[in-house]
């Protein structure tokens, strides 16, 4: 079993986007951030040549080969940890006329599918969230009383709440605008 807070850490960082209404089944495809990816498969090919040097140094000094293999394993780690994030997501599609969710999360060596009714979520929920530099980064959720069948449906930084789209989105799904 995956833990779930991969896909919220996902989720929390993820690249800006947004369900497009114009087309039915209405399709979302959620990705975190490709920079942090990126620095940490740099982080794990640069630990790579250490651990290269430390396993070489480790033939000459046996006292070293401790530290090659901690560097071995937290570059292993690391480069996982990138892996993981420059691949996985989490993809949603919503077909109005079906009246079925498909939610689905993946990641290299996982997938995960869950379909719920359309009726069977409560409405479309606004979170917003202020970072330490003091920037808002707002989601639009469509919210199921179970919290895993969550749909993200919308996210930006910016200043304002989204108010247009959260009364778009509602209108819609046929659904209310949750608090």
């Amino acid at each position: 079993m995956v833990p779930r807070h991969i896909f919220r850490a996902i989720l929390n960082h993820s690249e800006p986007f947004a369900l497009d209404l114009d087309k039915t089944p209405w399709r979302v495809n959620v990705r975190a951030q490709v920079i942090m990816g990126f620095v940490a498969l740099g982080l794990g090919k640069g630990g790579l040549f250490v651990s290269t040097y430390l396993i070489a140094m480790a033939w000459l000094e046996p006292d070293r080969t401790v530290y090659a293999v901690a560097c071995s394993v937290l570059t292993i780690v690391v480069m996982a940890l990138g892996y993981i994030i420059t691949f996985a997501r989490i993809e949603a599609e919503i077909d109005p006329q079906k009246g079925v969710v498909h939610l689905t999360r993946r990641m290299p060596f996982y997938r995960s599918t869950v379909t719920t009714p359309l009726s069977s979520y409560q409405g479309i929920l606004l979170k917003s969230k202020e970072d330490q530099d003091k920037r808002f980064t707002h989601t639009l959720v469509l919210s199921h009383p179970d919290e895993a069948p969550n749909v993200p449906l919308w996210h930006r930084h910016r200043p304002e709440p989204p108010m247009v789209e959260w009364a778009q989105y509602a209108e819609a799904l046929e659904t209310q605008q949750l608090q």
